[in-house]
């Protein structure tokens, strides 16, 4: 029986799009290459999900990868949170699962200076049981170690969970763990394949 629902932040509750960001800033193709590889590829974005870099020295250090477009990456660095935006359905969402009886838990790759800038977009945490963010645990999806960490910190069996994320990848880590997983592609679909196992479960 499934109790307890387990959300990804970035693709499931808000949008996150690097790519519609560049797009949105007006920068040229060439800034664009730039800005992929020396911020949103580079191995410093995923230390800053693990927590193990934030604030300036990110900042900098960002800006450190390609000093001859400092004033480039900077400019993309301080707008950043623009690459995510609420959703429409998922206040109403979470708040019904919620109402349900449904525990609600989000577990997510996230770094603090993102999170600083973009919490107040998160209306759906009111409705959670529990919440861990990557930079807070030092650990990242689809790491083993993270779905232990959540469900250790909340006491939670693996059996009755379920998770929805846009990765195939930590889906799959998810329900190597013991967890039930959704991929999440489209919110309509999404609903009901999560009805079906609930109903299932």
């Amino acid at each position: 029986m499934i109790k307890n629902i387990i959300f990804d932040v970035g693709n499931v509750l808000l949008g996150f799009d690097p790519e519609k960001y560049l797009e949105k800033r007006g920068y040229t193709e060439n800034e664009k290459q730039i800005l992929r590889k020396n911020m949103f590829g580079h191995p410093l974005w995923l230390d800053a999900d693990r927590g193990i870099v934030e604030g300036d020295a990110l900042r900098e250090g960002f800006a450190a990868n390609d000093p001859g477009h400092r004033e480039l990456i900077l400019d993309a660095f301080d707008n950043v949170e623009q690459t995510l935006w609420g959703y429409l359905y998922t206040e109403q969402w979470t708040k019904s699962l919620k109402e349900r009886g449904y525990r609600l838990y989000v577990l997510s790759n996230y770094g603090k200076d993102l999170h600083d800038r973009t919490k107040h977009m998160m209306s759906f945490l009111p409705y959670m049981d529990g919440v861990v963010f990557s930079y807070e645990c030092h650990l990242l999806k689809p790491e083993r170690e993270i779905y232990q960490y959540l469900c250790d910190q909340f006491h939670l069996n693996p059996e009755e969970c379920v998770f929805m994320d846009d990765r195939e990848e930590n889906i799959e880590a998810a329900r190597a763990y013991g967890i039930h997983g959704i991929c999440f592609h489209h919110y309509e679909d999404v609903c009901k394949e999560l009805e079906k196992l609930l109903n299932e479960k």
